[in-house]
């Protein structure tokens, strides 16, 4: 396979597991966050309870992808060329990222009761849906980071003779 291609299929899979880290993100925010309860599921009928959550999940996964995606892929960026395969280090990352891009909004945000959410718990949320989202990416990219690098090929070609 051509160097070229190589390149484009890893960027695809890096999008792809971002993408997808942003999607696991959003869904841990619904429910850690309580916009969504378990008794929402009893009383709303199926089709008006999927709509809500597929429409809530994709607006909180758009805004974590939004605000994290220039510290994101610089921290992509680095694992790949230092070739950072180990799932704690992307799990730090996103856990930092998310925390950092969370801090303005710990204030005054109010819960699906209508109480409000206190700072400390906010910090908790942006943090565990960053390591969620984090996990999410090393499950489909990060595993892999560096691997496209002519270095890393050249030194399993060797091993392989």
């Amino acid at each position: 396979m051509s160097d070229i291609l190589r390149l484009l299929l890893r960027m695809f899979a890096i999008a792809f597991g971002f993408f997808a880290g942003c999607l696991a993100a959003g869904l841990a925010y619904a429910f850690l966050a309580r916009l969504v309860v378990p008794e929402d599921f009893g009383r709303f009928s199926e089709f008006e309870l999927t709509v809500t959550l597929l429409v809530g999940v994709l607006g909180v996964a758009s805004l974590f992808a939004r605000a994290v995606l220039l510290p994101a892929f610089i921290i992509i960026a680095v694992f790949e060329f230092w070739r950072r395969r180990d799932w704690l280090s992307h799990a730090l990352a996103g856990g930092g990222i998310a925390l950092l891009a969370g801090l303005p909004l710990t204030t005054g945000i109010s819960a699906g009761d209508g109480d409000m959410i206190e700072p400390a718990r906010m910090i908790a949320i942006h943090t565990a849906c960053g390591i969620i989202g984090a996990s999410i990416y090393w499950l489909i990219a990060g595993r892999k980071a560096g691997r496209w690098l002519p270095s890393e090929r050249a030194a399993t070609s060797i091993d392989a003779d």
